[in-house]
């Protein structure tokens, strides 16, 4: 059996969880002229100044700001949660010294959903607060030039392209391909009540599944559009929509019937399993990096075998669960968001590694990686660098002073202030 690995607990500095000294025991002939050479050595140097705290480049930003570090610019603007602010704008800075090079004021209303890197651009998406459409523009991180923009939410291909889901306001709208380079529109399908479900690999979304409500059902390749399959499943049960219609693990789920769930094939759909199911509110499926969880708001995970439907395993002690580098980051109550993390096997639910007690931050599609921030005694953070394959925690920073999120973009960390405003911190802290 493979041991647990416990990271993250660290002493001796990390918090006042010291070890008792051992005792002291009475200084020797020898070791009272050590004593004294240090004693003259000291004298004659002088005393010595305390080390210096580092001062980090600070940095504008709203509380809850929405930050990314990308080709050594830092982009902010404010996050989803800061609605009812005039003047949104996201603002472009040097990560060097902090300077502001650009500023792109959003539409009037809008407020920002989020920004992320595409390609070598920052693909911006906002939206009125409250209600409207969805709106995703592309903007140059040198200049804060708006290269385009289109409507929709975006969601990204495998291959690098884009999709954008433009729902209806009484279900339904359409989805559109866009080129990622210059955002002209390649096609457009529409969208039935039941929205749109995707098929993923670890870069992004291969295909693209549409249910209607009679059991009609379209797997398309998520670059062309083209239909590779079509064929049909039970209707929904009220011939509106799906309580369950989603892609998990390879496998297309829908009701099979009253309290139950089936699962099919995406390659013939073919019929693969049933499983009963209660239908509750806050019970949902969801891809345990290859196994199928049914999962519950009040917490645990229900494991299934993707070939057979069969029970892998069961844990009712995980508060939170989600796939990461081929593996499954599980976590128990902590402080607040400093939860304690786990990392599991996926297909037996078996505890791989400990990685201490960490509030996340960061992808694994971020230079920086996945990061985690704990708040130390004496106002100060610890920032570590989560490899999650690994099992493993390099402790990336101890910073002075409380911070909710950071990125580390290689040769600074950013950090975000709970109060508001950013600071940049040298690389070596």
């Amino acid at each position: 059996m493979t041991p647990v690995i416990e990271l993250g607990e660290m002493r001796h500095g990390e918090d006042d969880d010291e070890s008792p000294a051992p005792p002291r025991r009475p200084p020797g002939r020898a070791a009272r002229a050590v004593a004294l050479g240090c004693l003259v050595l000291l004298t004659s140097a002088g005393a010595s100044a305390p080390p210096r705290r580092p001062v980090p480049v600070r940095v504008p930003a709203p509380q809850g700001a929405a930050f990314v570090a990308l080709a050594s610019r830092l982009m902010v603007a404010d996050g989803p949660g800061t609605v009812g602010r005039d003047g949104r704008a996201v603002t472009g800075h040097r990560l060097s010294d902090g300077a502001q090079l650009w500023r792109f004021t959003l539409p009037a209303g809008d407020h920002v959903l989020g920004l992320g890197a595409m390609g070598d651009g920052l693909l911006v998406t906002s939206s009125p607060a409250g209600a409207g459409d969805t709106r995703s523009t592309l903007l140059d991180p040198a200049t804060g030039a708006a290269r385009w923009q289109q409507s929709g939410y975006p969601v990204r291909t495998a291959s690098g392209g884009l999709l954008f889901e433009n729902p209806g306001a009484t279900g339904g709208g359409s989805l559109l391909a866009a080129d990622p380079v210059t955002g002209a529109a390649r096609w457009s399908l529409p969208m039935p009540t039941q929205g749109v479900a995707y098929r993923t690999d670890d870069r992004g979304v291969t295909q693209f599944v549409l249910v209607t409500p009679d059991g009609r059902v379209t797997v398309h390749d998520a670059d062309s559009g083209a239909p590779v399959l079509t064929g049909r499943v039970p209707p929904a049960p009220d011939r509106v929509s799906y309580r369950y219609a989603q892609v998990v693990a390879g496998l297309l789920l829908v009701e099979g019937g009253p309290g139950t769930v089936t699962a099919y094939g995406l390659d013939r759909l073919d019929a693969r399993w049933t499983v009963p199911v209660q239908p509750r509110a806050g019970l949902w499926f969801t891809d345990c990096a290859g196994m199928v969880c049914l999962r519950d708001q009040i917490g645990g995970a229900r494991a299934l075998d993707p070939a057979t439907g069969r029970p892998g395993w069961v844990d009712e002690r995980w508060f939170g669960l989600f796939p990461f580098g081929g593996r499954l980051i599980a976590a128990t109550p902590g402080v607040g968001l400093e939860l304690h993390r786990w990392v599991l096997d996926p297909r037996t639910g078996r505890v791989l590694a400990r990685l201490g007690r960490w509030r996340l931050t960061g992808t694994d599609r971020e230079p920086g990686g996945l990061l985690g921030v704990r708040h130390l005694t004496g106002d100060r953070t610890l920032v570590g660098a989560l490899d999650v394959p690994a099992g493993e925690v390099r402790i990336r920073a101890v910073l002075p002073g409380s911070w909710d999120e950071c990125v580390d973009p290689g040769a600074v960390l950013v950090c975000l202030d709970p109060a508001g405003g950013l600071a940049i911190w040298p690389a070596d802290r």
